[in-house]
């Protein structure tokens, strides 16, 4: 059966924990998401699926599970019936006692969209949640969210973006191009590769080749689009993707030198001249630390690396660090470092 309790509408009262309301509120300010409950349903009609605090569902797959290990086991039926009931058993009651650990916090009303109200309400979605949530879909509704929101940020971008995530899954699977638009209105074509998180895991990226939509018979170029800010993402299903293997590796190589967020720019060598704290700085901080070529007179360090990777880099260092060339990454830094200081005239 559907659950058929609480208010007999979509208009659905819940309570969450402190934690887990202030994690959603961020999320929402990240994601540029102004509408709590379409928030809320994005996520429950995302993440439900694959909760664990979706009994039925994670009980139905630990059965299959089950029945395979002990399928090659020898006994009577009677005792792997006996074994079989009883981790399963055990199983719901460990499920039971996680959906029965989160704390009240603050309440609110939302409302439900037609798909998660239908999916709840109806039995012929098939949704079994009820009987573990002694029929009450808040509570549910509530265990998933506390669920997501423990989940670590990388996990949560792709659970909130996964229509944009299943389409290049798939478009990776079957070797086809992708047509995406960025925030600008840019249109590129994409040569699906891999969907890649930068080291410190606080955005998730398409790495693949591509070209601009209006330029057709431009050479394919190795390109990184972060996920969350792009408008639109769809399958060219007539338009084959394939990668050759030494493109792959190059890729791969490519991600490994410059970080998956500075993969589409060009690298050049970048002079700096670094105090003596500068230079304890640069060995001591490994997280996309620029490739040394040589150390030249004057303490002058000539790196290869990107223009961005060099100013993400070397911009904190402040004045243990002077960018001598190029020219224009010695006037950015020149010009947001006088930026920076007018605010305090």
């Amino acid at each position: 059966m559907a659950f058929t309790s609480d208010t007999g509408n979509n208009k659905q009262h819940i309570n969450l924990s402190t934690d887990a309301y202030e994690v959603i509120r961020n999320d929402m300010f990240t994601f540029h998401e102004n509408k709590l409950s379409h928030f809320i349903n994005s996520i429950f009609e995302h993440y439900s699926p694959k909760a664990k605090c979706s009994i039925s569902l994670v009980l139905n797959q630990y059965r299959g599970e089950l029945s395979e290990l002990l399928s090659g086991i020898r006994g009577d039926e009677g005792t792997q019936k006996r074994i079989f009931n009883r981790l399963i058993s055990k199983e719901e009651e460990k499920l039971r006692q996680q959906t029965n650990s989160y704390e009240k916090g603050i309440s609110f009303n939302f409302w439900l969209n037609k798909h998660n109200f239908d999916h709840l309400t109806e039995d012929r979605f098939g949704c079994k949640e009820d009987k573990y949530y002694d029929n009450k879909r808040g509570k549910y509704i509530k265990c998933v969210l506390e669920e997501y929101a423990r989940l670590p940020y990388i996990e949560r971008e792709k659970i909130y973006l996964t229509p944009f995530i299943t389409e290049i899954e798939k478009a990776i699977h079957d070797k086809k191009q992708l047509r995406v638009t960025t925030e600008k209105g840019a249109i590129y074509n994409v040569y699906p590769y891999d969907i890649s998180s930068d080291p410190l895991s606080t955005a998730n990226y398409l790495v693949g080749y591509s070209q601009q939509d209006d330029n057709p018979d431009a050479e394919l170029r190795p390109c990184s689009f972060r996920i969350s800010a792009l408008k639109h993402v769809e399958i060219s299903k007539s338009k084959s993707a394939f990668i050759p293997k030494e493109k792959q590796k190059n890729l791969s190589k490519l991600v490994a030198s410059r970080g998956v967020q500075f993969l589409i720019s060009t690298e050049e060598e970048i002079h700096v001249r670094l105090t003596d704290s500068g230079r304890h700085k640069y060995y001591r901080q490994s997280h996309l630390r620029p490739t040394l070529v040589e150390e030249q007179e004057g303490n002058i360090f000539v790196f290869r690396c990107t223009n961005a990777q060099a100013e993400f880099y070397f911009f904190k260092f402040g004045k243990d660090a002077e960018i001598l060339f190029p020219a224009e990454l010695r006037e950015k830094f020149k010009s947001m470092y006088q930026s920076a200081a007018d605010i305090y005239k």
